[in-house]
């Protein structure tokens, strides 16, 4: 199974796509993508896309990211797109036909391949990369655990280290402030200073 057959398996974020917003993404892929699927929660969870509709303060609303103010410090260009995200909270992102990851703790941009073949690649390629395996382990234990008839999460969520080396969840968004935080206080912090980390919380 090809990476986009499991998207289009998937429940639509968003029922009505707000034709301006797509208008506005700058790669053809990614618009075509949100037109085809406007939003998604894809390898049990573990791949988050971003779609166009409704309220732009939801955690899978395109602008949120879009306008976010930590592309800057990233290198996250204007014409970026940012389009989803992976089950550890590194923003993916479209930059001149091409998919990459941001390391949100260590601010690389990590390329992942062509955007025109990305979303055609096989499963057994791309999930593990994703975080496919966590996914599946919460969607097991916290879902069907909980209530067999829940067939997917809510909420975007991700697996994160904690500073103890222990792992906890965290909503999306929450994760990308901690790491931003983080990524920022390493930057700016004089050679061999030690580095606050206290604002790490589950």
């Amino acid at each position: 199974m090809r990476l986009i057959e499991e998207i289009e398996r998937c429940i639509p974020a968003f029922d009505y796509p707000d034709e301006p917003l797509i208008e506005a993404i700058t790669s053809p892929e990614i618009r075509a993508l949100v037109r085809r699927k406007n939003g998604a929660l894809a390898l049990s969870g573990a791949l988050v896309l971003f779609g166009c509709g409704g309220d732009q303060r939801l955690p899978l609303h395109f602008s949120r990211y879009q306008g976010w103010a930590g592309r800057t410090d990233y290198g996250i260009e204007p014409t970026d797109d940012i389009f989803g995200a992976d089950i550890f909270g590194d923003l993916l992102f479209a930059r001149a036909g091409a998919v990459f990851r941001l390391d949100g703790e260590l601010g690389e941009h990590v390329r992942l391949g062509d955007l025109s073949s990305f979303f055609d690649r096989e499963l057994s390629d791309i999930a593990e990369e994703l975080g496919g395996k966590l996914g599946r382990e919460h969607f097991a234990h916290r879902v069907l655990g909980l209530d067999p008839l829940r067939l997917l999460p809510t909420l975007p969520f991700m697996m994160q280290q904690h500073v103890r080396g222990e792992f906890f969840e965290t909503p999306l968004w929450r994760a990308l402030v901690l790491k931003h935080r983080l990524f920022v206080a390493c930057r700016d912090a004089p050679n061999g200073a030690e580095i606050d980390c206290s604002f790490w919380r589950p």
